[in-house]
């Protein structure tokens, strides 16, 4: 079960049908946001406990909550090998090698969701958690990609065992990330916010991209660069269909 607070996660939940529980701080039920979410829980039989402020901020994580928290049934829960074996289509899945702040977590999940990213595999330390706080960040996509804690080095052994091309985007990379084939089968390795991704991990690699800068900074944050490369690998495969 996962804890999201904040209008705009809740509301994305609900009208999905994964919502089984929400707290409501009294005083904020007739705010506009607020009640859609609650005319869609009576509707459709969630139960609602109305909470004073002292008892939703003692629940909250984010402290950031809007004045509503509630308790979703996620969808994400393949594993990675059902997604390698059960997916059906070019699998696509994203490595995170130690990103550890968790709104970048957040933004990344959000975004992996909308290009069709088919899971996220976090190492088991050193790493953002998935807290309520990336929960929030993700508005609602940490509900449908699964993302694994998991030994990253096994992990990409089963990938590559399995045919999927694994490419590291980072700055020591000698081509930019449009002139590689991001299309069929892939996993995208992105490295932490300080660090990249580590030497190790890129001798597992089968390429290594990066993300020319026109600028004098050396690099964008990583949940630009992982949406910047993901929404290329949309416009590859489209302009492949295309011919």
């Amino acid at each position: 079960m996962i804890q999201l607070e904040g209008r705009n996660p809740v509301t994305e939940a609900i009208k999905q049908g994964l919502i089984i529980n929400l707290k409501v701080e009294r005083g904020h039920e007739k705010e506009v946001k607020i009640k859609v979410i609650l005319d869609i829980a009576r509707k459709t039989g969630v139960p609602v406990q109305f909470v004073n402020r002292k008892q939703i901020e003692k629940i909250s994580s984010t402290k950031n909550h809007q004045g509503i928290i509630g308790y979703a049934q996620t969808d994400a829960k393949w594993g990675l090998g059902k997604v390698l074996r059960e997916t059906g289509k070019d699998v696509c899945v994203v490595i995170l090698d130690q990103v550890q702040d968790p709104h970048n977590l957040g933004a990344i999940i959000r975004t992996a969701e909308g290009a069709g990213v088919d899971g996220i595999a976090i190492p088991k330390k050193a790493s953002a958690s998935m807290s309520p706080t990336v929960h929030r960040v993700s508005m609602g996509g940490s509900l449908h990609v699964p993302v694994w804690e998991t030994n990253l080095y096994p992990a990409i052994k089963l990938m590559k065992d399995e045919g999927l091309k694994v490419v590291a985007v980072d700055s020591t990379g000698t081509k930019p990330y449009y002139e590689e084939d991001l299309t069929g089968a892939i996993v995208f390795c992105f490295g932490g916010e300080d660090r990249g991704v580590s030497p190790t991990m890129i001798t597992k690699c089968d390429a290594v991209v990066n993300i020319p800068m026109m600028g004098k900074i050396g690099s964008l944050n990583v949940s630009v660069a992982a949406g910047v490369v993901l929404y290329e690998r949309i416009s590859q495969q489209a302009a492949k269909v295309g011919n």
